[in-house]
């Protein structure tokens, strides 16, 4: 007996080695949500990023809900926490300290962030080690959107990887990527990032995940009040992934009272309805003889806009177009656009006067900076409808 019971030791000590360094202490029933947040905090957001793992462990996993980190530093922006400046992957414990990072981790050694092969390898990890019912995938950086020439484009910036960046088509890849090994569309994928709830973003990885939840504006550099959502979701962990992208939304608004700042949840199943109807629109608005191209400039030029200016509100938009279109057919396509977002749209909210035009999602129409064509017919909503032809007769 006594070599039987050394025997089953052994085996355990080997499975706990095996399957990484931490333990899942959910023991053996499938939690209700894994959540994945890629920090790349490899730039000037580290400060932002060091706090935002402090908040997550003011709540910490629970039987229910684990919350897992891979976040990434670099030198001379933070020295706080032994100032280490490589890639670390966390299993994210409760703690009240809201200075010094406490879970246990494991140090990787320097990663490229803006890999979108990095994106997949964590996430990977992460639904290996810890199934769940449901999972909640944050990518947390700059964020880019499709941008004008003045920018660079995508999410996820890696400064000591040469500023690599995880463009719209490398996106693309790593969603699907991950989506195959979960076997199914990645519940909530969120993006902790500026400018991201874009049409043509929400396009890209349509077949990848079921919600989208970012912000159609500059997000200021504390981002998502992870404390709180987390607190949310702890407390609630039976919570639908509807549920909780609106909670995400209501509790990032509440948190930034004097900021110009917007959140939306989308519904990611009306992206290829909404696609075509933009595409019919920017059809008939080619063949409009009845309207000057200056009118559609210039309701581009009125609509709701961002940080780039050349990001409007798609819903303003269509407005626009309602009141200065002579076309009947593009009005009635607009209303036909409004309708869908109405049901796309899960939630969507905003803090200042600025943003008070912001309805959920917005779309590329550059009436500020010059048509950058070639990168933009690499988009998947590019190819897929007359937007991008639509722009180009316009001669912007």
């Amino acid at each position: 007996m006594k070599v039987k019971h050394a025997i089953i030791i052994v085996l355990i000590i080997l499975s706990i080695t095996i399957t990484g360094c931490f333990t899942n202490p959910s023991g053996h029933s499938i939690p209700e949500w894994t959540v994945m947040i890629y920090l790349d905090a490899d730039n000037n957001l580290e400060s932002a990023g060091i706090n935002d793992i402090n908040e997550m462990e003011m709540v910490g996993s629970s039987s229910k809900v684990n919350i897992v980190v891979q976040a990434d530093r670099i030198p001379n922006y933070d020295n706080s926490n032994d100032n280490w400046t490589t890639t670390r992957r966390y299993y994210i414990m409760q703690d009240n300290d809201p200075f010094l990072i406490n879970s246990q981790f494991n140090d990787l050694g320097e990663f490229n962030m803006g890999d979108p092969q990095t994106l997949v390898d964590f996430a990977s990890w992460a639904v290996t080690e810890y199934p769940a019912e449901k999972y909640l995938l944050v990518i947390w950086n700059h964020g880019g959107g499709f941008r004008s020439p003045a920018y660079s484009k995508g999410i996820a910036q890696d400064d000591t990887s040469g500023k690599d960046i995880i463009t719209m088509s490398d996106l693309e890849y790593a969603l699907s990527a991950i989506s195959a090994q979960m076997g199914k569309n990645i519940d909530i994928v969120g993006m902790d990032a500026c400018l991201m709830a874009m049409t043509e973003v929400a396009y890209q990885i349509k077949d990848c995940a079921d919600i989208l939840v970012t912000s159609e504006e500059n997000e200021p550099g504390d981002g998502w009040p992870y404390d709180t959502i987390l607190a949310q979701l702890v407390s609630n962990p039976h919570m639908l992934p509807e549920q909780l992208a609106a909670d995400i939304v209501d509790k990032y608004i509440v948190s930034y009272p004097y900021d110009n700042v917007t959140q939306s949840a989308i519904d990611l199943s009306y992206m290829d309805d909404l696609a075509g109807q933009l595409s019919s629109m920017a059809d008939s608005i080619r063949s409009d003889t009845l309207t000057s191209k200056n009118v559609y400039i210039n309701a581009a030029y009125y609509s709701q806009y961002y940080g780039d200016p050349d990001f409007i509100d798609l819903y303003d938009f269509c407005n626009q177009l309602l009141a200065y279109s002579n076309s009947l057919e593009v009005k009635n396509i607009a209303l036909n656009i409004q309708q869908t977002l109405n049901y796309a749209v899960i939630k969507s909210g905003y803090s200042g006067g600025s943003v008070s035009g912001s309805k959920g999602l917005s779309i590329y129409f550059p009436w500020y900076y010059a048509y950058n064509s070639q990168k933009y017919s690499n988009t998947n909503f590019a190819r897929d409808t007359f937007w991008d032809e639509m722009l180009l007769s316009f001669g912007l």
